[in-house]
């Protein structure tokens, strides 16, 4: 048995590696989900690489008008071959259709056939019925030796229910749900005819290029075998405090309220590594580039000019569009182009758009932490945009303990004066100051001042 790919992007590495052939799918979802472009669209892949492919289209409409359709879309090949048959005769008499269709595949010979929607053969049927037509529907799918998909209007219960689970070799299923700020398209593999599939729920997106599938991020535990360096924050007397600077490869959170310096302390982070060579990647969901780039200049960072070098890349999501996955995974794409060795994530706040709950989040935070360490990427996350007073620490408890580094910045009343203080909480794997420390920022950025001691 052969594998072949779907050509889809991030189809076969949910899959682990393609489609085994021959091999029957069954592609499921609730209306509008994309189960049909994600069929034609690995169809039309297949024929781009010189495979035969048959879409079979039960539908009301002309084969010109699918294929007006279909044109809209980037991925179309005019080498799809297209069979219709009418939805209300599919309906009263399926076998006469499957004598048609049987016909119809030995005289093209296709590799990859596509069959949309499956749901309406027989519709009006007693069930035993219809369960022996998809017992001889699938008598003839072995003898055409080919990949075959099979599309269908049915929720989660449907499949289960349903005979033609019995009869397929994998099991797609595709949902929509419409929110406030769009759509939340998801795709999980049920079933299939491989071990090395990733399950759970994988977001998607569909575009005028078709359907791009985000794999959730998963990251092992790679064991570090090398002895680990200290690097540099880029804030004076920083390293001093932490006793020697930041371990490469550690995660660090900035925690604070509004005001206190956090984005600065990160652009630091950053602008020190790109100067010493190390390339580092800014991804922000509050500032766009253009403000960034301000703000650093206004304090003495050159953004721009190392942007020009290729030292720093600014990747800008407006909350509204965040999709962790496909955020995650533009990151790690980045991190392999440029070799970046530094990852800002400014706010991790940003998420709670995104996730219902703070399980989920810490989840997917976890796993960017562990993904930066296996790319050999030093990372830090900003959180807490928060007025000052609230209590930004108890707010991020459940991704406090997930980093290797945690700092706070925090506004507090001393002798009827509002100062920056900062606490080191905690630094795995090394000594640091234990004192409460006052700061300020000033033109030439963070400048640290003295203990607290008494507070």
């Amino acid at each position: 048995m052969e594998t072949k790919f779907t050509g889809i992007d991030g189809f076969d590495e949910i899959l682990g590696g393609g489609i085994t052939a021959p091999s029957t799918i069954l592609i499921a979802g609730n209306p509008g989900s994309g189960r049909t472009i994600l069929g034609v669209q690995s169809l039309c892949e297949a024929a781009r690489n010189g495979e035969k492919v048959l879409y079979i289209c039960i539908t009301t409409q002309s084969e010109n008008s699918i294929r007006e359709s279909l044109s809209e879309y980037s991925f179309y090949e005019e080498a799809l071959n297209i069979h219709i048959f009418n939805t209300s005769s599919v309906e009263r008499d399926p076998l006469t259709m499957l004598v048609d269709l049987g016909n119809t595949v030995n005289s093209i010979k296709p590799d990859r056939i596509l069959i949309d929607p499956i749901t309406p053969i027989g519709f009006g049927f007693p069930e035993a019925e219809r369960r022996r037509f998809i017992y001889s529907l699938n008598s003839a799918i072995v003898e055409w030796n080919a990949i075959v998909y099979l599309t269908g209007t049915m929720s989660k219960s449907d499949v289960c229910r349903s005979v033609i689970s019995d009869v397929t070799d994998g099991i797609v299923y595709l949902s929509q749900e419409i929110l406030r700020r769009g759509s939340k398209r998801m795709i999980t593999i049920l079933k299939m005819n491989r071990p090395n599939y990733i399950d759970g729920e994988h977001s998607f997106s569909i575009n005028a290029n078709g359907l791009t599938i985000y794999p959730r991020i998963t990251a092992p535990v790679i064991e570090e075998t090398a002895q680990v360096s200290r690097i540099s924050a880029g804030i004076p007397k920083f390293d001093e405090l932490s006793r020697g600077g930041l371990f490469e490869l550690s995660a660090t959170l900035i925690a604070g309220n509004t005001g206190t310096g956090k984005t600065l302390f990160g652009l630091n982070f950053i602008v020190e590594g790109a100067k010493n060579g190390e390339p580092g990647i800014i991804s922000t969901f509050e500032d766009s580039p253009a403000e960034l780039r301000r703000y650093a200049a206004s304090l003495g960072l050159d953004l721009e000019e190392l942007e020009k070098q290729g030292l720093i890349k600014i990747i800008y999501t407006p909350p509204s569009e965040i999709n962790a996955c496909r955020h995650t995974i533009e990151l790690r794409n980045y991190i392999q182009e440029m070799g970046a060795k530094r990852v800002l994530l400014d706010d991790i706040s940003g998420f709670d758009y995104v996730f219902d709950t703070q399980i989920a989040k810490r989840e997917h935070i976890a796993n960017m932490i562990r993904l930066f360490k296996n790319m050999g990427v030093t990372s830090m996350f900003i959180s807490g945009n928060m007025a000052a007073g609230s209590d930004i620490l108890q707010a991020e408890i459940p991704v406090s303990s997930l980093v290797d580094v945690l700092i706070l910045l925090k506004h507090m009343d001393i002798g009827k004066e509002i100062r920056k203080t900062m606490s080191i909480l905690k630094m795995h794997g090394s000594d640091h100051e234990k004192h409460l420390i006052s700061y300020d920022i000033t033109s030439e950025g963070i400048s640290i001042g003295e203990f607290l001691k008494d507070m």
